[in-house]
């Protein structure tokens, strides 16, 4: 049974993730090859590290809180944990030439690192302000307003509920839930729908096939997807 946004609460995590996910390739469909930097409370624990890593980017999540940083590694949510900017660069770096997903929690202060990124000349392609606090002292930062300078775009990620996703292709379609009580059950949810997506359509495909490996709250309970009217009436949902 499908149920709407509005009205399904369960796999909160997974409908957060792919809102996010929305909101990136409403930048850019393919993120291969991109970084993005996420900073700030919140960054490393409500979906932005595995919607990047679904989108195919790489991530560097700048977070003070070592317990957040910490859990979202043990909720597979980052590949990696360091200490250093020196460190996240090295793990990143051959990532990015070979455009493959890659996601690197740094446990540092923002301030601070922020700086040592533009003395660096590091420019992302997107930063991405985390959602679970006020955005004001980071969006002041003098750092910040250098690497605006530089060109990079800046997105403050406000609660999910809030995103407003511009892409033609996602207004037509509403999220829905595809309920499932098991592993087998999600399995044959996720290949039933491929079944019934264009060959074109990568964004949706790519997020069937990745989303269960870089989100763990997607591996059961069931699948969030956009679907438009005549592709649930397909899926008899």
């Amino acid at each position: 049974m499908a149920e709407s946004a509005p009205i399904a609460s369960a796999n909160s995590r997974q409908l957060d993730t792919l809102r996010l996910y929305g909101a990136l390739i409403d930048q850019r469909e393919d993120w291969g090859g991109g970084l993005v930097l996420c900073c700030g409370e919140g960054c490393v624990s409500n979906g932005m590290p595995a919607a990047v890593s679904i989108a195919g980017g790489a991530t560097l999540a700048i977070d003070s809180d070592a317990g957040a940083v910490k859990a979202a590694m043990r909720l597979g949510e980052l590949d990696f944990v360091v200490n250093t900017l020196d460190e996240a660069l090295r793990a990143l770096k051959n990532e990015i030439r070979q455009r493959r997903p890659l996601s690197v929690g740094l446990t540092a202060n923002v301030t601070s690192t922020l700086d040592e990124v533009v003395e660096r000349g590091l420019l992302p392609d997107l930063l991405l302000v985390g959602i679970n606090q006020s955005a004001q002292p980071i969006l002041q930062n003098k750092s910040i307003q250098a690497l605006e300078m530089m060109g990079m775009p800046l997105r403050r990620m406000t609660g999910p509920d809030q995103e407003r996703l511009d892409r033609p292709m996602i207004l037509s379609r509403r999220e829905v839930h595809l309920a499932a009580t098991n592993a087998v059950e999600l399995r044959a949810i996720d290949e039933r729908v491929q079944a019934i997506l264009p060959p074109d359509d990568l964004v949706r495909r790519r997020w069937i096939q990745r989303v269960a490996r870089y989100l763990r709250d997607a591996r059961s309970g069931g699948r969030w997807v956009w679907l438009s009217e005549e592709e649930q009436r397909q899926l008899s949902v």
